[in-house]
């Protein structure tokens, strides 16, 4: 969980605060559903080189970070949903979802870790640069008061989520 979490906060710090890349019209969520039986979107904010959906390579093993914000132009970290996902060969190994509740990413949060969270991936390819993944979260998110304690799955809130994203690769 604490390499998840380093991740995450990497792609925090990303410079991508201020605008988000133009699109023609409205902007489309990326990331749609309900999250505690309300309707929600997010957006994935991308400015240059950098965005808030991105991939690493680790040996054979893909790790896709996926930030969504409620607003599409600024990023804020308040009610973000963060989706962590680990790939090997097509194949789902680990995935991680975080609901920030404040401006960061650290507790109080809820999260999937030690909860009842299924995460679905209805398309995944591969380009040099890209990776396009697709899929569905179901499940309760459980609250984590404070870090290195457990998450509450009484205090937890319901998801229902869809996300079709595109990231990028970032290399070091």
């Amino acid at each position: 969980m604490w390499k998840q979490i380093g991740i995450t906060l990497i792609a925090f710090w990303l410079p991508v605060s201020s605008n988000a890349t133009e699109h023609a019209d409205q902007p489309t969520p990326e990331i749609v559903g309900s999250l505690d039986g309300e309707q929600r979107e997010w957006f994935i904010l991308s400015h240059g080189s950098d965005s808030n959906a991105s991939f690493v390579e680790l040996g054979d093993d893909i790790n896709i970070d996926i930030t969504g914000s409620v607003d599409d132009e600024v990023w804020e970290g308040e009610e973000a949903l963060t989706i962590s996902l680990t790939v090997n060969e097509e194949q789902l190994l680990n995935s991680v979802v975080l609901y920030s509740i404040g401006a960061s990413i650290s507790p109080p949060l809820f999260t999937s870790e030690g909860g009842e969270v299924v995460v679905t991936l209805t398309r995944y390819e591969r380009s040099s640069q890209t990776v396009h993944v697709a899929g569905k979260i179901e499940g309760v998110l459980g609250l984590q008061v404070e870090l290195g304690e457990p998450p509450s799955q009484e205090e937890g809130i319901e998801i229902d989520v869809t996300f079709d994203v595109e990231a990028q690769k970032i290399e070091f």
